[in-house]
Formats: C-alpha cells, sequence, structure tokens
C-alpha cells in the first residue's frame, strides 16, 4: 500500500480517481479513470480503452512494453482492491479524428481474469420459473 501512496505523491494524482496497474516486481502506472472505459467480451477477456494525450499514451505504451502474454499483473480502480489479471495485449494506437487542437490518441489493453469466480458464490434459484432460473 505504501507504493501507491508513493506512486500518488510522486505523480500528484487522487488514486479515487484512477486505475493503477501493477506489476508483481512493484512497478505501477495510475490513469486517471476519465480516460478509461472498460467492457467485457463474451470470450471472457476484457478490454481497457483508453482515450488521452500522446504524453499519456507514451507511459502507458512504456509500461507494457516487456509485457509478455499472459503475464500476471493488477489493476485497482479507485482503490477498490487489486484484481489479478493476465496480459494478452495493446492494440495499435490511432488518433481519433478531432477538430480540437488538442490530439487525442486512443489504445486498447486487452487482459483475462486470472482467477475464474467459483460457481458456489452464486445461489441455486428456487424454482423453474424465477427470474433467476436461467444462471444454472
Amino acid at each position: 500500500m505504501s507504493q501507491l501512496n508513493d506512486l500518488a505523491e510522486k505523480e500528484n494524482v487522487n488514486l479515487d480517481e484512477c486505475i493503477v496497474f501493477t506489476r508483481d516486481n512493484g512497478d505501477s502506472l495510475a490513469v486517471n479513470t476519465r480516460y478509461v472505459g472498460i467492457k467485457q467480451r463474451q470470450d471472457k477477456l476484457m478490454s481497457v480503452n483508453f482515450s488521452m494525450s500522446p504524453r499519456q499514451v507514451k507511459q502507458l505504451d512504456d509500461f507494457f512494453a516487456d509485457f509478455n502474454s499472459g503475464e500476471l499483473f493488477y489493476y485497482d480502480i479507485s482503490q477498490t482492491g487489486a484484481i489479478p489479471v493476465s496480459y494478452r495485449g495493446l492494440s495499435n494506437v490511432v488518433k481519433k479524428a478531432s477538430r480540437d487542437s488538442d490530439s487525442v490518441f486512443e489504445v486498447s489493453l486487452i487482459i483475462q481474469p486470472a482467477q475464474s469466480m467459483p460457481k458456489d458464490n452464486y445461489f441455486d434459484p428456487t424454482c423453474g420459473c424465477c427470474s433467476l432460473h436461467h444462471i444454472l
């Protein structure tokens, strides 16, 4: 936890407004959540989509540059707890069409949950006609 506090102080960021990516060796990267969108795909992969400045994209690219497919790391959204995931790849950087003078670039990080949720975390429906029966 002290590493995250050091990161917040060094980068002058509020961790309650950030998604923080952390490697096992302690390297961390904080990105403000206003630049991030997360989508769960049907194939159980997650896409973390970023729309940010060239400088921020460079930091993101540098952080993930030497990751190998399947490498374990953690993400923590607004200090809600570190979630283990496996790295699957980083998309090509695309410049977003805009009339503004500020350039905005988009890139997606593909991750896969490192742990599956055990079925015993769900409760069994009590009848065949309830709204939750399709879960089984």
